[in-house]
C-alpha cells in the first residue's frame, strides 16, 4: 500500500493509534491545532528539539524504520535528561517521501511508541507532510524539573572533577561496522550496533545527579567529548584537563579502532552518539555523590579536571604528554 491510496487523512487516522495517550496532564490532544498541556506549580517546564534527516543523521540501507523512529525521540529525552529533568510530553513532525509504503511509517510509529513507553513520554501531536527528498523526522518534546533543580552548562568552576557516565566510543564502533564491514565477535558487534542505532537516555542518571548538591555543569554526550566539553568550557568561561588513561572504553571497542586504523581517542572525542551523561562536581562533594551513583548502580568515570579558562582545553596522553583539544566533534556544516 503507498500513501497516495491512503492520503494524508487516512494516514494521520493510522498514525493516532500508535501514538501513546495518557490522560495525566493532557487537557487537550491530538485533533486540534495545538496540545493543551497542565504544568505542575512546583516545576521548571524543559522544551527542546531535534530533527533527523535521512542520509545525515541516518541511513534506510542499515536502519529499520523502527530504529528511526527509536532513535529521533531517545535523542530528545536526552536532552531533557542532560537538564536533570524528567520527558513528559512531544510532538513528532515528518516529511515522507511519496515512495514510501504505509507499512514503513507505521513501523517508525512503533519505534517512537517503544521508547516513548519506557519513559512514561506522551506523543500529543504533530505534522505529517510529503518530501520531494528524504524522509525528516522533527520531535519536540517537554519535560519537567523540580524548580531551582535545573543543572546547566554553565556551573563549572576551576578545581571541579569532570565525569561521564558508561563507557565512551561504543556508538562510533557501532557506525564503522555499519559503514565499513568491520569484523568483531557477534556479541560486541550486537552491542555497539545498537548502541549506534538504538541509544538509551540516561533519564535516571540525569534526574538523580539534578538532586545531588555539589553537581555543577550537566551535558549529554551527543556530538563527541570533545564537542561537549569546548560547550561545558564555553559556557562557564574555563578550560579543563582530560586524562586519557581514564577514559572508560569497552575493550573490544579498543581492538575496532586498532582494526579501523584510527587511534579510539578519535571516535572518542569525535564520534558522538553515545548520549552518556557529562558532568563536573565540586570536589569537597566527591564521596557523597560518588556513593549515591554506587548505589544506584549507575557507572561512572572522573575522566579529568576543570581549569582556569587561560589554561585551555587539553587532554594528558598515555605516556604524559599534553596536547590541547583541537578535536572539534560532530559539526553539521562542515565541509
Amino acid at each position: 500500500m503507498n500513501l497516495s491510496q491512503v492520503g494524508e487523512f487516512g494516514l494521520i487516522n493510522l498514525l493516532n493509534k500508535k501514538m501513546i495517550h495518557s490522560p495525566a496532564g493532557v487537557i487537550a490532544g491530538i485533533g486540534d491545532d495545538a496540545a493543551v498541556l497542565q504544568c505542575p506549580g512546583d516545576c521548571w517546564q524543559l522544551f527542546t528539539t531535534d530533527m533527523m534527516v535521512e542520509g545525515i543523521h541516518f541511513r534506510l540501507d542499515w536502519s529499520a524504520y523502527f530504529d528511526v523512529g527509536y532513535k529521533a525521540l531517545a535523542v530528545n529525552i536526552s536532552d531533557i535528561a542532560a537538564m536533570g529533568g524528567r520527558p513528559s510530553h512531544g510532538v513528532v513532525s515528518i516529511a515522507i517521501p511519496g515512495h514510501t509504503r504505509v507499512e514503513d511509517v507505521a513501523e517508525l510509529y512503533r519505534g517512537l511508541k517503544e521508547i516513548a513507553g519506557k519513559h512514561k513520554v506522551n506523543l500529543v501531536g504533530g505534522d505529517t507532510v510529503k518530501s520531494p527528498g528524504p524522509l525528516v523526522v522533527n520531535i519536540a518534546l517537554l519535560g519537567e524539573v523540580t524548580a531551582g533543580r535545573a543543572v546547566f552548562r554553565s556551573g563549572a568552576r576551576p578545581g571541579d572533577t569532570i565525569y561521564t557516565t558508561g563507557n565512551l566510543g561504543t556508538a562510533a564502533a557501532g557506525l564503522y561496522l555499519l559503514s565499513q564491514n568491520g569484523v568483531c565477535p557477534p556479541e560486541l558487534r550486537d552491542r555497539v550496533i545498537r548502541a549506534h542505532l538504538r541509544p538509551e537516555p540516561r533519564v535516571s542518571e540525569g534526574i538523580l545527579l539534578g538532586s545531588l548538591e555539589g553537581v555543577a555543569a550537566l551535558d549529554d554526550n551527543s556530538d563527541g567529548l570533545a564537542a561537549e566539553l569546548r560547550e561545558i568550557c564555553r559556557a562557564s568561561s574555563v578550560g579543563c584537563l582530560v586524562w586519557e588513561k581514564a577514559l572508560p572504553v569497552l575493550p573490544g571497542v579498543r581492538q575496532l579502532a586498532s582494526q579501523a586504523g584510527t587511534g579510539v581517542l578519535d571516535w572518542v572525542m569525535n564520534g558522538g552518539e553515545d548520549y552518556e551523561l557529562l558532568f563536573t562536581l565540586r570536589p569537597d562533594r566527591r564521596k557523597p555523590v560518588e556513593e549515591a551513583l554506587h548505589e544506584a548502580g549507575i557507572p561512572f568515570t572522573a575522566i579529568g579536571v576543570v581549569v582556569p579558562e587561560p589554561e585551555g582545553l587539553s587532554v594528558e596522553r598515555c605516556d604524559g604528554t599534553r596536547e590541547i583539544i583541537a578535536m572539534q566533534g560532530y559539526n553539521h556544516f562542515a565541509e
